[in-house]
């Protein structure tokens, strides 16, 4: 409920949506609208009551002033954050609470004295990161002074200028080579990360699309799944299964369906499925990412001979030839055919696969 103060001078406010660590916020009306509405602008939340009058009084002894010269990015940062609430955006999924103590240094610091050579010393020092982890963090430099922009703290955006490094060689796929498929089936016997990676090398699916596959569209008796993300090519496409990835996918119907589960994967297999995988070819291999295993199957399918169309439907790439997308979508046995054609378990040991190497790319 709002505290009244004499008209004019501001008002404060205890937020009760949720326990906050700074539930007082402070209100000033700048104006009126054409409508007769006033005009409001929050400059701050604060621990205690008696803190947020402070604020005001602060505000109404010289209001440019404390606007100007005392609005540190950690205010911004905290209008930004209650923005975001409003908007219902996930925070923690988001990366504005994780990348919170890379930008931590900056909360003291008012933000009109803060340049684009500040923002892009933290880009900078954390560059041996994934491209999309700094993309996060330029994110929520970026919707900071955004916040700042709207109530006129500032008037350009920093951090829309950083520069992000080059893509390094390391973000780029590499498929797993045949004796790698080979080492993943020996340790399949005991290990659900390995039958994980096995199905996206057989089926070409990424790990997000493999957790989103529901049991409805899962049908064994004809050798494909119907799911898929990302494009519309991608999505709702026919996903054959090989026979000798079949036991994986009839364990997990079986465990799914005994738990009464909407989805193929069961309740043992990792909510986090892509980090988990990451951590685990980290300890098992060297220098591989979960993606390589949809990479793998699109460059296995191309060396033995699979017609390029029929590799882009398995992937769920878009077709330049309709015709042949068509064709292809309308048969899933061409689908099937396909990946059964991929070197099983013990073809894998052949000469022919021996030999393979792939370029990264």
């Amino acid at each position: 409920m709002a505290m009244k103060r004499a008209n004019g001078t501001g008002t404060v406010y205890k937020m009760k949506h949720k326990a906050l660590r700074k539930p007082y916020q402070a209100v000033v009306t700048l104006g009126y609208n054409s409508e007769g509405k006033p005009l409001r602008k929050s400059i701050g939340t604060f621990a205690t009551q008696k803190e947020a009058y402070n604020a005001l009084s602060a505000y109404d002894a010289n209001a440019p002033q404390y606007e100007v010269k005392d609005t540190t990015f950690g205010q911004c940062w905290e209008w930004m954050i209650e923005d975001k609430t409003r908007l219902g955006v996930n925070l923690a999924k988001s990366g504005y609470v994780y990348n919170k103590p890379k930008v931590e240094h900056l909360m003291r610091v008012p933000i009109k004295d803060i340049r684009l050579t500040h923002l892009q010393d933290i880009i900078d020092r954390y560059s041996d990161m994934s491209r999309t982890a700094l993309s996060q963090i330029k994110t929520v430099l970026k919707s900071t002074f955004d916040v700042a922009i709207k109530n006129d703290i500032v008037d350009k955006n920093y951090a829309s200028l950083v520069t992000l490094p080059a893509k390094p060689k390391s973000d780029m796929h590499k498929p797993f080579t045949p004796a790698e498929i080979y080492k993943l089936w020996k340790l399949s016997d005991t290990d659900r990360n390995a039958r994980v990676l096995l199905t996206c090398v057989y089926t070409g699916m990424r790990p997000g699309e493999i957790q989103k596959i529901k049991l409805k569209d899962v049908h064994i008796k004809e050798h494909y799944m119907i799911g898929g993300i990302k494009t519309e090519a991608g999505k709702n496409r026919i996903i054959p299964i090989a026979d000798c990835i079949m036991p994986f996918i009839k364990e997990w119907y079986r465990k799914s369906s005994f738990e009464r589960g909407e989805y193929l994967m069961p309740s043992d297999i990792p909510k986090n499925l892509r980090p988990a995988l990451s951590v685990y070819l980290n300890r098992k291999f060297d220098d591989h990412r979960p993606h390589d295993a949809r990479h793998t199957c699109a460059t296995l399918l191309i060396h033995i001979g699979v017609a390029e169309s029929t590799v882009k439907t398995i992937l769920g790439h878009r077709h330049s030839d309709v015709t042949n997308q068509v064709y292809v979508h309308r048969d899933a046995t061409v689908l099937v055919d396909a990946v059964n054609k991929l070197p099983s378990r013990d073809e894998l040991l052949r000469d022919e696969f021996q030999a393979l190497t792939y370029a990264r790319g």
